[in-house]
């Protein structure tokens, strides 16, 4: 019959069909579950991260509030500000974005930003004032406020084995009485943090905040993906990103730009490297390297030369070293460009750098993104003659030259005369306004750092 033969011909396709569409779908199955299993270890790599930082910020606030020299003030101070970065891009890991968590973000940015301003100012000529002791002590006690609520969090998880993807199905169904203890630890956070009380963080952050809402969400060019700040930061590292494992992950809300976090990790897994990369321009803000840093063999000079030549790698050229300091094994140098012999502080570039082996472990470029540009420099009104004057008759002036500075107060940039000064064997930098002649900063040096100024 035709149909009998019909039949054996098409029974053996219609079964290699079959078993085709089955090994089609347990190969889907595989992928998808692939695909699953890397994002659930992607999010709890950034909330155990999470923990950790906040954990250390926490010791590191407590530990400034006991050390009494500028000499390791500095350091502490500069170790809260690299690990409220870290917690803050951390926090971006997480799939919070369908829940309100920015006033926690909006916090460690603050923290960031604060230790920051402390850190890098002349503690023996400016040392903290009582306000900022008792914002210390206020943010030390928040913070040990967030990390119970998180090592709560991070109980549950273990003990329950709780998953992240379903934190994402939990907040995506909008399901007001889910009982999600990942959620609800997280929202308890965000409560808290919105319970605290307002913090007087000073008028340089004032104006900071200030800074930061006029700034666009971004930067100018094209808008990049996942992909594109994958090769970035792989380009961006060399060498130290062979074979090591990179993931890519977008920020949270509350940041002061749009960009994809990324993070590499070694293949020994001894070491991970950390980078923002903007989303409009693929353009790497800041890179943190968490490694330890060996047995100094390289002088300060050397290590200078190792970041400029980093610098120079990645496009940043004509750079001049305006600040010098040193810690823990590492060298810390802000570069600044010069536009027509005037050094415009308010575009600096920060490299620091391992004395054990000159590579770079830090770079943060934000200040150059956000305020690089030409600008339109007016002639000072007051010469360098004139500024000489101004300046105290017992203080000894040796060299002066042009500098644009962002004024303490408002933070507008203000044209001065920068004066390298001697009093009483010590080093000072003191700032002249070039339009009118008036006194806007006064800086001691760094004398352990050559001739370089603490800004």
């Amino acid at each position: 019959m035709v149909y009998g033969a019909t039949a054996r011909v098409l029974l053996p396709v219609a079964v290699v069909a079959l078993i085709g569409a089955g090994m089609w779908g347990y190969q889907e199955h595989n992928e998808k579950n692939s695909v699953l299993i890397k994002a659930e270890n992607s999010y709890q790599r950034a909330f155990h991260d999470l923990t950790y930082h906040v954990d250390k910020l926490h010791d590191e606030l407590g530990k400034a509030l006991v050390i009494n020299s500028r000499r390791q003030m500095t350091p502490t101070l500069t170790n809260v500000w690299r690990l409220a970065y870290a917690a803050q891009a951390d926090v971006g890991q997480l799939p919070l974005t369908l829940m309100p968590f920015n006033k926690t973000e909006e916090m460690l940015s603050r923290v960031a930003d604060f230790s920051y301003r402390v850190a890098v100012r002349d503690l023996d000529k400016e040392p903290l004032t009582e306000k900022e002791y008792g914002t210390l002590k206020n943010l030390h006690k928040h913070a040990a406020g967030i990390q119970d609520e998180l090592r709560k969090v991070q109980s549950n998880v273990i003990d329950k084995q709780l998953r992240w993807m379903d934190v994402e199905t939990a907040l995506a169904s909008d399901d007001k009485k889910s009982d999600n203890t990942i959620v609800d630890g997280f929202r308890t956070i965000e409560k808290k943090v919105q319970e605290y009380p307002d913090l007087d963080w000073g008028v340089g952050i004032q104006s900071l905040d200030k800074k930061k809402q006029q700034r666009i969400k971004g930067i100018d060019g094209k808008s990049i993906t996942k992909e594109d700040a994958h090769k970035i930061a792989v380009d961006f590292l060399g060498d130290r990103a062979k074979g090591a494992q990179v993931e890519v992950d977008e920020n949270g809300k509350g940041q002061e730009y749009s960009a994809y976090s990324v993070r590499v990790t070694s293949p020994d897994k001894k070491q991970a490297i950390n980078l923002d990369v903007t989303k409009r321009g693929g353009k790497v803000v800041w890179m943190m390297n968490e490694r330890q840093v060996g047995e100094e063999k390289l002088d300060m000079k050397q290590a200078e030369e190792k970041g400029r030549k980093f610098l120079k790698d990645h496009g940043y050229d004509d750079l001049v070293v305006a600040e010098t300091d040193s810690y823990e094994r590492s060298a810390v140098y802000t570069f600044v460009p010069e536009q027509g012999g005037v050094r415009i502080y308010p575009d600096s570039i920060t490299v620091e750098v391992a004395l054990d082996n000159g590579e770079v472990t830090a770079f943060n470029s934000t200040e150059y993104l956000f305020n690089h540009k030409q600008r339109i420099l007016s002639k000072p009104r007051i010469s360098k003659e004139e500024a000489r004057k101004k300046v105290n008759p017992s203080v000894k002036v040796t060299s002066e030259r042009l500098a644009l500075i962002e004024g303490k107060n408002d933070g507008k940039e203000v044209l001065v005369w920068e004066m390298t000064c001697s009093f009483d064997g010590s080093p000072y930098m003191i700032y002249i306004n070039a339009m009118n002649g008036d006194e806007e900063e006064i800086v001691k040096m760094d004398t352990g750092q050559g001739d370089q100024a603490e800004r």
